[in-house]
């Protein structure tokens, strides 16, 4: 995630501490007025050099942050600087780039590099260097005089620490491992102690990757201090402008002294170590490299670098030049961790699936910006060419033979831009279609694929009034005997290599777009399937080893001939409905709605019969209007005819689908054996029969 920019300030405490570490030494026979001018000069930014275009920061202390984070929203972030818990690769590259204000839509946001980093006391220190080109050329010129001072990193989190604030109480959210990828250049900074570093020293160079070496005292202030500083374009010896008056001093020259000879061997050590030094800044650039270059063209540029007496910093910018010369790019996350830009490959992709979608199906409403309309007219190679630029690759190839031979790899974009287009597709023409059957089922979800036992009516022991003691009477609860089982459908479709190549996909979407309602009416089929079984006495049920519709004592929910359907016969499946008693001898709730489930035979006598009409007479009224609620189905032959009680109250089939998945699902995947890609739909779908005391049934004349 990149850091967010929040307004920052200094406090007396943290003032007083970069007062402590500023040097500010005052040579004999200068006034108090000389001292002044000098420490005011050392908070220019002193780690510039103008002539490499490099300057040294300090990108982060782990300050603590208020952060958004879509999967926890908003917490308090602390990041731990430990080297066990920042993953340095990407900023120790050589190739991480310098940004202006985290912006990453374009080009002309890169303003240089991280040329060299490092984790120092709880800190993170990085040389930057800027590029030439005259639209940087401001940004620098304001780094240089001192005007621009803050920086801020951007980077990912692989895990989080939850953990207490002892002082608040709050839960802080502690970074343990995380990678830095990018440095920009901002305004304000979230930790206001990421900034330039000004240097007390002009001439002390800023340690390589490796730690300082223990005798060496690297701790600078990063922060801006709090003494107004002088103006930055005055050199370091310039006098103010109003100096105080000086008592002139009369000094004695003193006597000169013999100068001792040099020491040999401390020189030979001193050059022995800055060796060593130079050649271990080289070595980490080359082990920085590894990941990017192959071995046979970074040996070379090592061997080089150390013969011609190159820095770490040169090597670099060397093994950096060879990168870019191989076509190669670094790696910079392609999908910013604050939200999706306007060039984010997944936002492209989101687009493209939106407009082959709009293609295929007339009347889809696409969702979404509406960014869609910009690849309309675009084909199949035309979206798989752009997929594989905004991936980083500079030059796709424009052959359509070659393109379907990348859209076929592993890698490749495509694959999920079919399944994003057949997933839209699908449930678009899913979704509007509302089978009858769930208005009489109720829908209950699996866990698994294991067989399924149900609650029924009455499984709940029930209450009974509190003993004289106080002591509450145990019950029990009866398991119910019948098995529900969940099963699962598949289809699949190949994209073939010669469709991409003719940029023919209208196999595919034809598929995609006709699954949905293909699906829909499948589920509808499944669930009238089992309640016509036995001609439509239903599937047998474990309890009673009857059938759920029945005549006799044990059921005693189906007509003993079939009748026509009119509202004494309505009455007569009702009153045997409100007769049923469940487990414990108590009527059952049949919910304030029934439905009356006929075929296309009987619609015309179903609404007759339960649609309210205006009545001069009582006998002449419709009675069961707003009482009964009429359900055709195509699929219940002849005149036979259901009643069933609210599925809520007492079911008496149920479905459901795999933990609430709701509807198919698409996935890809490669042939086996030959090039190309398979559009599988696999549908999770389960129905059953639970009890029987919920429902009538009528033959029909």
């Amino acid at each position: 995630m990149t850091e967010t920019t929040e307004p920052g300030g200094g406090d007396p405490a943290s003032d007083q501490d970069v007062a402590a570490d500023r040097p500010a030494p005052v040579a004999p026979g200068h006034t108090p007025g000389q001292s002044i001018v000098a420490q005011r000069a050392i908070a220019a930014p002193a780690t510039v050099d103008r002539a490499a275009r490099t300057v040294e920061v300090v990108w982060s202390t782990g300050a603590r942050a208020r952060n958004f984070v879509p999967s926890l929203g908003l917490i308090t972030e602390e990041l731990e600087m430990s080297p066990n818990a920042v993953r340095m690769a990407t900023l120790r590259s050589g190739c991480a780039p310098v940004l202006d204000t985290h912006r990453r839509g374009g080009a002309r946001d890169v303003l240089g590099r991280v040329t060299a980093a490092r984790l120092e006391r709880g800190r993170g220190y990085a040389t930057l260097q800027f590029s030439t080109a005259a639209d940087v050329e401001p940004i620098w010129q304001r780094i240089a005089d001192g005007t621009l001072r803050a920086v801020s990193v951007g980077y990912r989190v692989h895990r989080y620490e939850p953990r207490a604030d002892p002082a608040t109480g709050e839960t802080v959210h502690r970074a343990v491992d995380w990678e830095p990828f990018e440095i920009s250049v901002v305004p304000v900074p979230v930790d206001r102690d990421a900034a330039v570093r000004a240097q007390g020293e002009q001439g002390l160079p800023a340690p390589a990757i490796e730690p300082a070496l223990p005798d060496e005292d690297t701790t600078m202030p990063e922060t801006t201090p709090a003494e107004p500083a002088a103006a930055p374009s005055a050199p370091p010896s310039a006098a103010p402008s109003n100096p105080p008056q000086e008592t002139p001093v009369t000094t004695t020259p003193e006597p000169t002294r013999a100068v001792p000879p040099p020491d040999l061997d401390a020189v030979r050590a001193k050059a022995s170590r800055a060796e060593r030094e130079r050649i271990a800044g080289i070595d980490a650039a080359v082990e920085a490299a590894r990941a990017l270059l192959p071995a046979e063209r970074i040996t070379p540029i090592r061997a080089e670098a150390i013969a011609q007496g190159w820095t770490g910093d040169q090597a670099r910018r060397a093994l950096f030049d060879a990168l870019v010369a191989q076509g190669l790019r670094p790696s910079i996350p392609a999908r910013p961790e604050t939200g999706p830009s306007h060039d984010d490959p997944a936002q492209v992709l989101d687009a493209m699936a939106e407009a082959l979608a709009v293609r295929a199906m007339p009347g889809y409403q696409p969702q979404g910006s509406g960014r869609h309309a910009e690849f309309l007219g675009w084909r199949p190679s035309d979206m798989l060419r752009e997929l594989l630029a905004r991936r980083g690759e500079r030059n796709p190839p424009r052959n359509p033979t070659l393109l379907a031979e990348r859209a076929f790899h592993t890698s490749s974009d495509f694959p999920a831009l079919l399944s994003a287009a057949a997933n839209k597709m699908l449930l678009a023409a899913y979704v509007p279609a509302q089978p009858t059957y769930r208005q009489i089922f109720l829908r209950r979800d699996f866990r698994d694929f294991k067989p399924h036992r149900h609650l029924r009516i009455g499984d709940f022991p029930t209450l009974l009034p509190l003993a004289e003691n106080g002591e509450i009477q145990v019950g029990t609860m009866s398991e119910s005997q019948e098995i529900v089982l969940l099963q699962t459908f598949a289809r699949r479709l190949r994209v073939t290599r010669p469709m991409l190549v003719n940029d023919d996909l209208g196999a595919f979407t034809d598929f995609a777009a006709a699954i949905g309602r293909r699906v829909a009416e499948f589920e509808n089929a499944t669930a009238y399937n089992l309640l016509n079984s036995a001609n439509g006495d239903g599937p047998t049920l474990a309890t009673g080893n009857a059938p759920v519709f029945a005549t006799g004592a044990a059921r005693a929910n189906k007509a003993g001939t079939g009748t026509p359907l009119d509202t004494a016969t309505i009455g007569a499946g009702r009153a045997a409905i409100m007769k049923q008693r469940t487990l414990d001898g108590l009527p059952i709730s049949t919910g304030q709605t029934m439905r009356l489930l006929v075929g296309p035979n009987l619609e015309l006598a179903a609404r007759q019969a339960t649609v309210p009409v205006a009545a001069t007479q009582t006998s002449n009224a419709n009675v069961f209007a707003g009482f009964v609620q009429p359900v055709v189905e195509p699929l219940i032959p002849g005149n036979r005819w259901y009643l069933f009680s609210d599925p809520l109250a007492a079911p008496v089939y149920v479905y459901g689908y795999l933990n609430g998945t709701e509807g198919p699902q698409v996935t890809t995947g490669p042939v086996q054996g030959a090039d190309g890609i398979e559009v599988s739909v696999i549908f999770d779908f389960g129905v059953g029969a639970i009890d029987w005391r919920g429902a009538w049934f009528n033959p029909g004349t």
